[in-house]
């Protein structure tokens, strides 16, 4: 009698530009047969995972990170009045609308759940049906950033906010196996903030550099350094994400218990919107799924056995 294969769920969490990774991953999954039945992404996982979910192929996938540069990412920016949003998203919206089409959740290839928040409940929302562009842009809401999204009583933003890591999610869809890729570690969020605070010390002003220089000049320099200093400190901007960072890692741990495996590529010196350093993003992620493969190939033949 042939022996069932067990069904393997992906978990894809959020990160921003780190979630480029997820298309390393995806990549070495193929090359190594290794199947995805369903798959539940939170923010740019759910971006990720909802557009290939719809039917576009990984090699395309990666070529439109590939080719994503900073004018590409203004293109996307419509600003807007700072009242919940420093952007409308509308721009946004139409990008991934390009790359999913006008399709439902009924119209992907694999099951598919992008996780967001109800901003009034407080409470998380497994988006499983209408239109998949919709339910992304909703997913990717981040606060501040992007502008919640109205669904009927909800008022929908970024899943990261409640489930960055959605094992639990995958493994309800039917998951038999779930492997989860995790990008909020604590080591790749550490790294990142640590190397744009660094800061370097200008020094005393010393007799022989006075002699050499003269005094006016060895003012000014001294000023322009310390302006330098201080503009190396993080910004208000770099503080409020190191936050949702910090509050996603550990939100990210309580999710772990409902992996079978997790795939943590370390991804440093990557901010929010380096979106722009795709080769690199993707590269570390193909080499954390490399690693990754005899333990997944293996939990797979385990499960089998158990049928």
């Amino acid at each position: 009698m042939k022996q069932k294969r067990p069904k393997v769920g992906l978990a894809l969490s959020s990160g921003a530009a780190r979630g480029v990774a997820h298309l390393g991953v995806i990549k070495v999954f193929e090359k190594e047969n290794i199947p995805i039945d369903m798959i539940a992404g939170t923010s740019i996982g759910a971006m990720v995972g909802g557009i290939y979910a719809s039917g576009m192929g990984i090699e395309e996938m990666e070529k439109i990170a590939l080719d994503v540069n900073w004018k590409q990412l203004l293109r996307l920016t419509d600003l807007a009045l700072p009242t919940t949003a420093l952007t409308n998203g509308q721009k946004v919206e139409e990008f991934i609308n390009l790359l999913v089409g006008n399709k439902t959740f009924d119209d992907t290839r694999i099951p598919f759940t992008a996780v967001a928040t109800d901003a009034v409940s407080g409470k998380e929302v497994a988006l499983t049906k209408g239109c998949i562009t919709n339910a992304i842009r909703a997913s990717i809401s981040t606060p501040a950033i992007l502008p919640p999204v109205k669904k009927d009583s909800k008022l929908l933003i970024d899943g990261g906010v409640i489930n960055p890591l959605p094992t639990d999610v995958v493994r309800k869809m039917g998951a038999d196996v779930v492997i989860a890729v995790n990008l909020m570690t604590e080591a790749s969020v550490k790294n990142r903030f640590s190397s744009s605070a660094k800061t370097s010390d200008g020094g005393e002003i010393i007799t022989e550099e006075i002699k050499k220089k003269g005094f006016p000049e060895v003012v000014r320099s001294r000023m322009i350094s310390s302006v330098k200093k201080k503009l190396r400190f993080p910004t208000v901007f770099q503080l409020v994400m190191r936050s949702a960072d910090l509050m996603q890692v550990e939100l990210s741990q309580t999710k772990i218990q409902f992996a079978d495996l997790v795939i943590a590529p370390q991804i440093d010196d990557v901010s929010f919107f380096d979106f722009y350093k795709a080769k690199n993003i993707i590269m570390l992620g193909e080499r954390a799924a490399e690693r990754a493969v005899p333990d997944i190939k293996k939990i797979l033949e385990e499960q089998c056995g158990k049928e």
